[in-house]
């Protein structure tokens, strides 16, 4: 079998293309670091526990596009789940990461709620979904159909507050995605919120749950479908 010997000059050659391989080696590795840096960027620094209990909203649409809270109640501990009574009679259970990118979604475009929408994510983010998540402080009555329904769950948001504020709790969902999340599951507080409750570099250690979106359209489940 003939041998090919190839001319001494070629060293230059394997020597310009092993520095080339080195170099692009260590821009994909810092291309990676970036991105886990850009996805894990609000969650360093954090190890906290969640709130003790979670909150089951009912919301129903009374009018084309107009929404009202109709039901609300404490539940189980990352139980997190809005159910929407459509005005055309559909019912639709929103919880899981479906919920949460809903709410990032509203967060990065409002930094603060809006006082006056009647939309769905408007009246969402007034809910107690919203509390927990530090959207505001002194609750938006207009949002309740009913001031009955506020008050009855007066004592689930002091507990909440004061979870937030002495133990360092955070806001996680059940089916939310993401193994760890920031304390408050990438959605932004509102800046009055985070000026007049400021908390330290807490960080969630929820474990990874199931996706979940919007239940089946057209039951007739309550809370929690």
């Amino acid at each position: 079998m003939k041998k090919h010997f190839h001319p001494l000059g070629d060293w230059r050659r394997n020597v310009l293309l092993i520095a080339a391989a080195s170099s692009l080696g260590l821009a994909l590795a810092a291309c990676s670091d970036n991105n886990r840096a850009d996805t894990n960027g609000a969650e360093a620094g954090w190890g906290g526990e969640t709130y003790s209990q979670g909150v089951i909203t009912e919301m129903t649409e009374v009018q084309p596009g107009e929404w009202k809270i109709t039901a609300e109640r404490p539940a189980g501990k990352e139980e997190v789940a809005a159910v929407l009574r459509h005005f055309d009679g559909k019912v639709d259970t929103l919880q899981g990461q479906a919920l949460q990118q809903k709410m990032q979604d509203y967060s990065r475009t409002n930094p603060e709620n809006r006082a006056r929408g009647t939309g769905m994510m408007d009246i969402l983010m007034w809910s107690g979904i919203g509390y927990m998540a530090g959207r505001f402080l002194t609750p938006n009555r207009g949002a309740y159909s009913n001031p009955g329904i506020l008050q009855q769950n007066q004592g689930w948001r002091s507990n909440v507050a004061q979870e937030r504020q002495t133990q360092g709790r955070g806001f996680y969902g059940r089916g939310f995605a993401g193994g760890r999340t920031s304390p408050n599951a990438g959605i932004q507080e509102s800046r009055s919120t985070v000026r007049s409750s400021p908390r330290g570099g807490f960080r969630s250690s929820a474990p990874a749950g199931r996706s979940s979106g919007f239940g089946s359209r057209g039951g007739s489940r309550g809370f929690g479908g």
